[in-house]
């Protein structure tokens, strides 16, 4: 009875941890120095009956500083063959991002399967990014999905995230942002701005760009790559999110860069 009531609590226990897309602290291999770089020979994934189990190092990030760090991983042995996934957690095993492709990255794993998109620039690798405080400490797993062992250099480079949507004023003109994080709202006071408003993005990300009459406006207009251009009066907030805070990418054309343009210019 002991040994049944004991599996029941683990297996309890499991459900909990899957629940709240928490994993546990895994064990280290080492440490990933912000500004630094690690090697990781990766074991071939083996086969079994559930799909394929991937080969696995871990890495612990402590931050000295409150800052945006940018991961990566490049493969020097299977290169263009590659199949790799990073998976960023916190202290406590909630995952935290995971890598989707060389342009976005995204929430949960099961929003990240291994279908490899055609790589858009010189091999940046698989890329995610996340923000962190002075004292906080991260884990980055490292998966190889190949039945083939890897060696890859991976990064943590601190960077400085696109300094548009801090709540500034935006009344005309045009301004260039991007969505670099999970769950990332930018924000623009559009409270003194007439004519009409124009969003543009084109890139894996499913974003949207909202006009909110105030504060309290549960029902905000809702613009996105199709229908993109609304008058802006008498709106006085205007946010511009992806639609599922799931998905994120970096400062860059097709991926997480979108565009806003105020004119007098009316819409078609």
């Amino acid at each position: 009875m002991w040994r049944m009531a004991r599996g029941m609590v683990v297996g309890l226990a499991v459900l909990a941890l899957a629940a709240c897309n928490l994993q546990g602290t895994p064990p280290v291999s080492g440490d990933l120095l912000v500004g630094g770089s690690v090697i990781a020979d990766l074991p071939p994934a083996q086969e079994s009956g559930e799909g394929l189990r991937p080969g696995v190092k871990v890495y612990r990030i402590a931050l000295d500083q409150g800052q945006a760090v940018r991961v990566s991983g490049v493969s020097a042995d299977l290169k263009g063959r590659a199949r790799l996934r990073l998976v960023l957690l916190d202290d406590k095993g909630v995952v935290q991002a995971v890598s989707v492709a060389r342009n976005w990255f995204a929430a949960r794993q099961e929003l990240a399967p291994l279908s490899l998109r055609p790589q858009i620039t010189t091999d940046p690798g698989y890329r995610l990014n996340f923000k962190g405080q002075a004292g906080q400490v991260f884990y980055l797993r490292v998966e190889n999905y190949a039945l083939s062992q890897d060696r890859v250099t991976l990064y943590a480079d601190p960077f400085i995230p696109n300094p548009a949507g801090n709540g500034e004023a935006f009344t005309s003109g045009t301004r260039q942002g991007a969505i670099e994080f999970v769950g990332e709202f930018d924000r623009y006071n559009v409270s003194a701005a007439t004519g009409y408003l124009r969003f543009t993005y084109s890139g894996p990300l499913d974003l949207i760009a909202l006009l909110y009459l105030s504060s309290q406006d549960s029902s905000p207009l809702v613009l996105d790559p199709v229908m993109n251009c609304a008058p802006i009066s008498p709106a006085t907030l205007l946010v511009v999110r992806d639609r599922g805070l799931s998905r994120a990418g970096f400062d860059e054309g097709n991926s997480g860069q979108y565009r806003l343009e105020i004119s007098s210019t009316p819409c078609p």
